[in-house]
């Protein structure tokens, strides 16, 4: 039987579509990119010409009424991810959301009974759980290689936008309602932990607004002033979960430069430790604590045999995405995972606001 080819559509052609989506969308799975879509038509027709993709679409609704394809990339501005998720479950098409995929959990519910009704795969971003190196820890978690876990610490900050990256369009809208350093950073840290320890019990949060005016330091807007006071920047959040665990996510705008871990997990035997860039596949350092032996001390631990798979780019999404439809399972990127981190990154105001832990409902 002849290997289905999947047509699959990015909808925002932007920075981020153009160093994961569109050069790698053929590398990952049997698929081929069949149309660019842009509110900026020029952005679209560029992607066109640079990946030689048939074509080009003003909106998602001009893509859903001329062009016949299988999946959808979301990967627009924040804002829009709701309107436009709602518009490709709503024609049927499989769906890929870049973070967060809606501003609320009700909608975000939404979009799930959507895709419930229609019979179709949701796939969220971001790719944590996907990880070669958080899947080689989860591994030796489970073997007790750091006894019982039960703290982890994330840090997921860096510069700003206007800072930490080249960006030829203007970043300010990242500073604006809607979006902001929780939903673009927070959502990164948290998505982690939930994915080490599963679905938290509550949540508090102290948070800040560090620098309420930045300057562009790149680009098409090199030297422009934005006004940065309208959200906090730099949030310190911490979560509870079932049977004694906790973690502590930092995450910003408002971190030049670290030389912390991104990732630390801790246990009564040991420690992992993440000290690498996750996208070239490293493996975590890990610290054991053997008295029986009378050893403790960092060590480098082997791989298995049957290792988790390595990643070649953040489109990894639409490799799970494919293999989810084809054997007709939920996405390991599951809709429902993003949905609790978002409900955590909801009621994180209200933490800040009372000072108080919040209750989560939601699970996964």
């Amino acid at each position: 039987m002849e290997q289905k080819i999947w047509k699959v559509a990015v909808i925002g052609c932007g920075m981020f579509a153009n160093g994961q989506y569109l050069p790698n969308t053929p590398k990952e799975t049997h698929a081929k990119l069949v149309a660019a879509v842009d509110i900026v038509f020029e952005r679209a027709e560029a992607a066109c010409r640079k990946y030689n993709i048939p074509n080009a679409y003003h909106d998602v609704y001009e893509l859903i009424e001329k062009c016949d394809f299988d999946i959808a990339i979301d990967a627009a501005s924040i804002q829009a991810h709701h309107e436009i998720n709602m518009a490709v479950l709503g024609a049927g098409k499989h769906l890929i959301s870049q973070k967060p995929a809606a501003p609320t959990v009700a909608q975000l519910s939404e979009q799930i009974a959507l895709a419930e009704k229609k019979g179709v795969k949701f796939a969220c971003a971001p790719i944590h759980p996907m990880r070669y190196d958080l899947n080689f820890a989860k591994q030796l978690m489970a073997d007790g290689a750091i006894g019982r876990a039960y703290y982890a610490k994330c840090n997921m900050s860096h510069g700003g936008p206007e800072y930490f990256q080249y960006r030829d369009a203007d970043p300010s809208w990242f500073y604006e309602p809607g979006a902001g350093a929780l939903v673009d950073m927070g959502v990164h840290g948290l998505q982690i932990v939930t994915s080490l320890f599963g679905a938290a019990q509550s949540v508090a949060c102290t948070a800040i607004v560090s620098t309420p005016e930045r300057s562009v330091r790149s680009g098409c807007f090199d030297g422009k002033k934005i006004k940065t006071d309208m959200l906090p920047d730099q949030y310190l959040i911490t979560l509870r979960f079932p049977d004694n665990r906790m973690a502590l996510v930092d995450a910003g705008f408002s971190q030049k430069a670290a030389k912390a871990p991104q990732l630390e997990i801790f246990g009564d035997e040991g420690t992992l430790a993440f000290t690498k860039p996750y996208m070239t596949n490293p493996r975590p350092e890990l610290y054991t604590d053997c008295p029986s032996r009378g050893f403790r001390g960092w060590v480098t631990p082997d791989e298995w045999i049957a290792p988790p798979k390595k990643l070649l780019s953040q489109c990894c999404i639409l490799r799970d995405l494919v293999e989810a439809i084809e054997a007709d399972t939920t996405p390991v990127l599951s809709a429902y995972h993003a949905r609790h981190v978002l409900e955590i990154m909801c009621k994180i105001p209200e933490a800040i606001e009372t000072g108080a832990t919040v209750k989560l409902e939601t699970t996964f």
